[in-house]
C-alpha cells in the first residue's frame, strides 16, 4: 500500500511538474509569435509608406496629365492583384506621414488606417500620442475617437503630451479623464457600491484599459487604521507614470463635500505611512455618477492637484436624453441632465 503511495505521488509530482514546463514553453512560443507579428507588421507599415512615396512621385513627374494617378493605380491594382482602395490609402498614408521617421513603431498599419481620416493634426498626433502609450488596440482607438476623448481633454484644458516626454513623469492632472465609462459592466437598474466594486474587479483588464496603460491595480478595500478604527479604501491602484499610489473611491448618486474630507484622511495616512521616498505623494480619485462643478471647486478648495472628481457611466444615454441634450446645445445653454 505504502509502495503505490509513493508511485500515486510520484505521477502527480510528474505531472505538475510537465504542466509548469508546458505553461512555460507555451508562453515563449506566445511571446514570440506576438514578437513575429509585430514585425512582420512594422515591416508592412515601412514598405506601403514606400509603395504611397513612389506613387506619389511618380504623379509628380507626370502631373501635367491630370488623370495620370488614377490610371495608374487602377493598373497597378490589376498587376499586384491589389484593391485600389488599399493603394489610395497607401498614398494617403505617405501624404499625412510625408516624413518616414515620424512613424511609431508601437502602431500598427490598422492603427494608421484609421488615423489617416483625421484631418486635424493636433488631433491626429494626440491619438498617435494616446495610442502609443496606452497600448490601444485598433478598436479602443475607434472608441476613444468616437467618444471624443481629444476634444475632452482640451475642454478640461490638458495638455498633449509631445514624443520626448513620453517616458518621463508626467503630472497627475494628465492622467485622470473627466468622465469615465463603464459601459462594458453592462450594469442595469440599481445596485450598490460593492456591486460595482465587484464588477470592476471582475473585469479588471477592461477596467484598467478604460483607466490607461501606466495603472496597475494594487488591491481592493485596502485597510486603513486610525486611532484604532478600521476604514478601508475601496481601490488602490498605482500610476507609474506620475509615479504615485492612486486611492479610488466609487460613490453612487451625486457627489457629496464630505467625499473630500474622507479622501484626503486616506491620502494622509498613506503619505505618512505607505510611500516610498521616491514616490510622489498619493493621489485621490472620486469617481461619482454625477458632479456639480460649483460644488466640486468649493469642496476641492486648494486640494485640486491632489485630489480629483469624475463621473462613470454604465450605460449609453436613452434616445429621449439624447434628444434633450441637443436642444439643450442648439439653445446655447449647459447644464447636466440626469
Amino acid at each position: 500500500m505504502g509502495l503505490k503511495k509513493e508511485i500515486i505521488l510520484h505521477e502527480r509530482r510528474t505531472l505538475e511538474e510537465y504542466e509548469i514546463i508546458l505553461e512555460d514553453i507555451r508562453s515563449l512560443i506566445e511571446k514570440a509569435q506576438y514578437q513575429a507579428y509585430r514585425a512582420i507588421d512594422n515591416l508592412r507599415v515601412q514598405a506601403y509608406w514606400q509603395v504611397g512615396e513612389r506613387i506619389v512621385r511618380s504623379e509628380l513627374e507626370h502631373r501635367e496629365r491630370a488623370d495620370y494617378g488614377k490610371r495608374l493605380i487602377e493598373r497597378l491594382a490589376l498587376d499586384l492583384v491589389f484593391h485600389r482602395r488599399d493603394l489610395y490609402r497607401m498614398v494617403q498614408f505617405y501624404r499625412t506621414y510625408p516624413i518616414v521617421t515620424s512613424l511609431l513603431s508601437q502602431l500598427s498599419w490598422t492603427h494608421y488606417t484609421i488615423l489617416i481620416k483625421i484631418d486635424d493634426e493636433n488631433k491626429r498626433r494626440f491619438y498617435e500620442l494616446q495610442t502609443a502609450r496606452n497600448g490601444w488596440s485598433t478598436r479602443e482607438l475607434d472608441r476613444q475617437i468616437g467618444g471624443e476623448t481629444y476634444e475632452k481633454t482640451i475642454k478640461e484644458g490638458k495638455l498633449v503630451i509631445p514624443v520626448p516626454q513620453l517616458l518621463k513623469p508626467i503630472e497627475p492632472e494628465e492622467a485622470f479623464k473627466d468622465t469615465y465609462s463603464f459601459e462594458f459592466l453592462m450594469m442595469g437598474g440599481d445596485y450598490k457600491e460593492a456591486e460595482l466594486e465587484d464588477a470592476l474587479i471582475s473585469h479588471v483588464e477592461k477596467t484598467l484599459l478604460e483607466f490607461g496603460v501606466d495603472f496597475s491595480l494594487a488591491g481592493r478595500q485596502k485597510p486603513v487604521v486610525i486611532d484604532g478604527e478600521y476604514h478601508s479604501v475601496d481601490l488602490e491602484f498605482y500610476h507609474r507614470g506620475i509615479p504615485c499610489i492612486v486611492l479610488v473611491d466609487l460613490k453612487i448618486g451625486k457627489f457629496r463635500a464630505e467625499y473630500v474630507g474622507q479622501m484626503n484622511k486616506y491620502l494622509n495616512f498613506y503619505r505618512e505611512n505607505r510611500r516610498y521616498k521616491w514616490e510622489k505623494d498619493p493621489v485621490g480619485l472620486i469617481i461619482c455618477e454625477h458632479k456639480g462643478r460649483e460644488e466640486v471647486r468649493y469642496a476641492l478648495g486648494g486640494l485640486k492637484r491632489k485630489i480629483f472628481v469624475a463621473e462613470y457611466k454604465v450605460r449609453l444615454p436613452s434616445e429621449k436624453q439624447i434628444k434633450e441634450r441637443l436642444k439643450i446645445f442648439k439653445s446655447g445653454k449647459e447644464q447636466v441632465i440626469e
